[in-house]
């Protein structure tokens, strides 16, 4: 039997009864948990092992709009980059628990979930979406860039960026909106560096994009697929700049809002 794991952003009993029920009409085992907002404690990775478990075939995140505080927005970001790293494969769904139409346009949600399907959760069709999610596996987009996250409440929040085989960056940099950088580094990629050697480190860029302001960190350290950058960020950011060190006046950075 295939097992999805059910994350409520409020605590409605009705929405995840409904979600259960359902599930289990499609022979879908179910469990899940109520979102714990509490960045400074990190409640968010304690839901980590659960999705990497290779049991769980299917992540379902149900919520409303005004669900989406900053601070959960944040933290759902986290858990997502954290996720994907071992779990690239991992199907998503998010279930809007104020809708019953099917959805296509996801410019409200974070951007890491911008190419999850979504659907109303009294709609015809979301059993049929559970059972389609949890008998498919994810497809990972194809970027240009890697991005993950580090984070555990001792070091705090690192978020690690870098190019993708074969490109190379001849430097790099991280500006956030929101939230505050606090320190950063180089080496190979998938682990915090313990000591490194920073080449022409740059601090407090200023960058604008429409209305956010962005404030950056940037070494001109070269970049390879198995190196990265690695920043440290404190607070509650709502978007990332992130891309190679500007060479003359063309800036080409990518963007992720919470």
């Amino acid at each position: 039997m295939k097992s999805i794991w059910i994350t409520a952003l409020a605590k409605e009993q009705v929405s995840v009864m409904a979600i259960t029920g359902t599930a289990s009409q499609y022979g879908l085992a179910a469990d899940g948990h109520f979102w714990t907002d509490d960045l400074g404690k990190m409640a968010w990775l304690g839901i980590r092992e659960k999705l990497t478990d290779k049991n769980i075939s299917l992540w379902v995140i149900a919520g409303k709009a005004e669900d989406l505080t900053p601070e959960v927005r944040y933290g759902l970001t986290l858990l997502s980059l954290t996720i994907r790293m071992e779990r690239p494969d991992l199907s998503l769904l998010w279930v809007d628990t104020e809708d019953d139409k099917d959805k296509s346009d996801n410019s409200m949600l974070p951007t890491v979930f911008a190419g999850v399907p979504r659907i109303g959760i009294t709609s015809n069709l979301l059993g049929a979406k559970l059972a389609a999610g949890a008998n498919t596996a994810a497809k990972p987009s194809a970027t240009e860039y890697r991005l993950s996250v580090h984070a555990n409440p001792g070091f705090g929040v690192w978020f690690e960026v870098g190019p993708v085989t074969p490109q190379e960056w001849s430097g790099a940099m991280l500006a956030v909106a929101g939230g505050e950088i606090k320190a950063h580094g180089v080496g190979p990629s998938g682990t915090l560096p313990e000591k490194c050697v920073l080449e022409y480190p740059l601090r407090g860029m200023e960058l604008s994009l429409g209305e956010k302001k962005y404030t950056g960190w940037a070494v001109a350290n070269k970049m390879t697929g198995d190196s990265s950058y690695f920043v440290k960020v404190d607070g509650v950011p709502s978007g990332l700049l992130f891309g190679p060190l500007a060479e003359g006046d063309e800036v080409e950075l990518y963007r992720v809002d919470m």
